[in-house]
């Protein structure tokens, strides 16, 4: 029962490269659309009239230590290994919907991670099939400049060669999209780069302003929410 209520709950994902800002996009849309306070979880009103409750979940907290570990010594996952994990991320974000989902205001969750590889994209979006993707798209170079200035993150850079980051033609619809199969995802994810996207969504320039990219988010959701609501 609680698994058929999270899929039908519209949420917002902020993906790209691994140093694209997404972590940091994502925290300044909620503040936007809450009252500031730095919370996680705020209420925010669209239109001054209709009340949301929107609670950002950064995946980031769901990778565990030893695969920490093995980042940092330049072993990237498995395909078995990255199925556990986003099925294990799949539940986070499903308790975590639970947990806030009550009273008469609808719950938004926003979320943000790497999803570098088509399997894991796969297995979320069968999961969460009304999830909206937000790109933040950045090309490796910066992406990777960004990663090594970082001082506090598990995750330090890659050796996957560049790839171009949206697919514009023939995008299928998310309901419809015919899946890959174990063999064939293992074999497109086995690198570090991040994988061609091939699904609609909406693209924001990674070299922007953190300001201007949240207020596109925000933009993004709100008008999402509008066209559910008439």
């Amino acid at each position: 029962m609680l698994q058929s209520m999270t899929t039908r709950i519209m949420m917002f994902v902020v993906f790209g490269r691994p140093g694209a800002g997404k972590s940091t996009v994502s925290q300044a849309a909620v503040q936007l659309l809450g009252d500031g306070d730095g919370s996680n979880v705020c209420i925010g009103k669209l239109n001054n009239v209709d009340e949301f409750l929107y609670i950002y979940l950064d995946l980031d907290v769901c990778v565990p230590q030893w695969m920490k570990d093995n980042f940092a010594k330049g072993m990237y996952p498995t395909l078995a290994e990255r199925f556990e994990f986003i099925s294990t991320a799949c539940d986070y974000v499903s308790d975590k919907i639970s947990i806030n989902q009550s009273g008469n205001k609808p719950l938004v969750p926003i979320i943000s991670f790497s999803f570098v590889n088509t399997d894991m994209r796969v297995e979320f979006r069968k999961r969460f099939p009304h999830s909206e993707w937000i790109l933040v798209d950045t090309s490796k170079d910066l992406a990777e400049e960004r990663i090594l200035s970082r001082e506090d993150h598990f995750y330090k850079g890659s050796g996957g060669s560049s790839t171009d980051d949206t697919k514009t033609d023939g995008e299928d619809d998310p309901t419809t999209k015919t899946t890959e199969s174990s063999d064939t995802a293992d074999v497109d994810n086995s690198e570090w780069e991040f994988k061609p996207v091939d699904y609609p969504h909406v693209i924001l320039d990674g070299n922007d302003e953190v300001a201007t990219n949240a207020q596109k988010v925000v933009d993004v959701i709100q008008d999402q929410l509008l066209n559910n609501s008439s």
